[in-house]
């Protein structure tokens, strides 16, 4: 069970985060955040919005609010990509039933596209509209937008004017004025054909086909509808397109219904069926149950026929609740805009009734402004006289500051310059007690002479060297002082940092800081240099020092 549970889990991790990994949304995001200008990242990001509109029209609507607030702060003409916004809009709104916003979004589109005379947007924009009165069964204003689509393709755009004289075509046979229908939809198949836009083309066959299926009877001749029809399925199967396929085989199985072929007609009516319960079709489902209803119970196979009829009636009671709940929502949604319209309407009354107000207000009101003005006058006249005493002692002050600042910069100044004097003076120490051990070595090599008698080498000679050896022992505790002062500020740092130093520790330190070799240290200090690389190592351990670490590079950085 355990081991169940786990692999549900990895499983689980691993389709989420194949979710989240969507390589499509990964390539829009890449592209937004590589934008080089402002217009391209909002390209990007109307982009985004698409591919969530197919996905999560809740995200899409959101985007779409948070693009709109960030249009208002770019640097180029913004309009097209607004009325691009306002467009998605309606689209989303009309999907939510919500006509009357979906209707105020289409009409600011429409206003932008008209401002900067974008015909084809504007032919895209009046063909939403239409389509938006059609689904509110308001035929006659749809057909008043998709005829406005046609008048203002003048260009040409060749097959966006067949779309809008197909759409027309549909209005018309809503209102079952077929000879109207036929006749734009005629139209629009011949501008599909010339531009060869085969999906179009097709479309309107089935078009075709459906409005010629409501004028013929039993005894009409089919064959130009069966031709037309398989026609279409077979372009329909190689491009994929299951709705169309589905319509088609439905159209096929009428027809052969009507010709009483009754058991083709049942054929048909099950690869209807398949296919609509695919795409999840329930319309075209329902009625291709209805009509292998009828061919069953024309074959005798009366069981059959109730069985499919019982289906029948269920998913039309499935489409008609679902209707319903649509219808109420539309109308919930109508309501709520409404008020929302009277609100505001209310709301305007009311503020006009409240400038009238504050205008009568403003008129008792200005005596007593008169008045107030005087007031204030004076009331000024003292404030600013005391601000000015104020300011003439701020600006007393402000001047003893800086007298005081001056001569600080000059302690400053006389303190720089002894420090300049100091580095000179160790310098010169330095110099000297370079010279003082070489003077220690002569000595040496003077006395070894001496007990060996050779050379000129007298006691005399020596002594006197013994005796500057002296003088310039006095020389060396001057330079350690000095070295102090100098290293004031690395001896504090050293002490706070290493509060277990000796005083042999900081005097070897100081020596390290300003350079010196082993030697030169072991000479200064008048010890062995076996006790100096004693003491550094002593060092590096009460400094924490690993044994890679450099004690004089450590020091140094101190």
């Amino acid at each position: 069970m355990k081991k169940l549970i786990c692999l549900f889990l990895i499983l689980a991790s691993w389709f989420s985060f194949s979710q989240e990994e969507d390589p499509k949304l990964l390539e829009l995001k890449e592209a937004i955040q590589n934008a080089d200008n402002d217009s391209l990242k909002i390209v990007n990001y109307l982009r985004l919005n698409k591919y969530y509109h197919f996905r999560d029209l809740n995200k899409a609507d959101s985007l779409l609010s948070k693009i709109l607030v960030m249009l208002d702060t770019v640097n180029y003409d913004s309009r097209i990509h607004r009325g691009q916004i306002f467009d998605r809009r309606g689209v989303i709104s009309r999907i939510r039933s919500n006509y009357p916003e979906s209707l105020l979004n289409y009409n600011k589109a429409k206003d932008i596209y008209e401002e900067i005379k974008d015909t084809n947007k504007l032919i895209n924009v009046n063909t939403n509209i239409g389509n938006l009165y059609d689904y509110q069964y308001d035929y006659v204003n749809g057909a008043k937008y998709f005829k406005k689509s046609i008048e203002i393709n003048t260009i040409p755009f060749k097959e966006q004017l067949g779309v809008s004289y197909r759409l027309l075509a549909g209005n018309y046979n809503h209102r079952e004025m077929r000879d109207s229908a036929f006749y734009y939809l005629k139209k629009a198949r011949r501008i599909f054909k010339e531009t060869k836009a085969d999906v179009e083309y097709f479309a309107s066959n089935i078009q075709f086909v459906r409005y010629s299926l409501e004028d013929l009877d039993e005894n009409d001749s089919y064959d130009d509808l069966i031709k037309m029809t398989k026609q279409t399925i077979s372009f329909f199967k190689t491009k994929g397109h299951k709705h169309y396929l589905s319509e088609s085989y439905r159209d096929l199985a009428v027809i052969n219904f009507r010709l009483k072929n009754y058991t083709l007609a049942k054929k048909y009516t099950d690869t209807t069926i398949a296919i609509a319960n695919q795409i999840e079709k329930k319309h075209l489902e329902s009625r291709a149950y209805k009509l292998r209803s009828r061919a069953n119970e024309r074959l005798g196979k009366f069981k059959n026929a109730l069985k499919d009829f019982k289906v029948y009636e269920k998913t039309q009671n499935e489409i008609y609740t679902e209707k319903k709940s649509k219808e109420i929502i539309r109308i919930e949604v109508a309501n709520e805009f409404a008020k929302k319209k009277m609100k505001d309407s209310i709301l305007f009354v009311k503020q006009k009734e409240i400038l009238v107000l504050e205008k009568d207000k403003a008129l008792a009101q200005n005596k007593f402004i008169g008045l107030l003005s005087f007031i204030g006058l004076v009331i000024t006249f003292f404030v600013i006289r005391g601000l000015r005493k104020k300011w003439l002692k701020e600006r007393k002050l402000g001047e003893q500051f800086e007298r005081k600042l001056k001569q600080s910069d000059e302690k400053i100044s006389v303190l720089n310059s002894e420090v300049a004097t100091k580095k000179e003076e160790v310098n010169q120490l330095l110099t000297e007690t370079v010279i003082h051990l070489n003077t220690k070595e002569k000595l040496a090599e003077n006395l070894a002479k001496l007990s060996k008698e050779e050379g000129d080498v007298t006691l005399k000679g020596i002594i006197a060297d013994l005796k500057a050896d002296k003088l310039e022992d006095a020389k060396i505790l001057m330079l350690k002082k000095n070295i102090e002062t100098l290293n004031y500020d690395f001896l504090k740092s050293l002490k706070s940092s290493h509060p277990n130093l000796t005083k042999t520790d900081i005097e070897v330190c100081s020596f390290i800081k300003i350079g010196l070799s082993r030697k030169e240290i072991s000479n200064l200090r008048n010890t062995s240099l076996d006790a100096i690389k004693s003491t550094r190592f002593r060092l590096k351990k009460k400094l924490q020092l690993s044994a890679d670490q450099s004690l004089d590079d450590y020091i140094k950085s101190l």
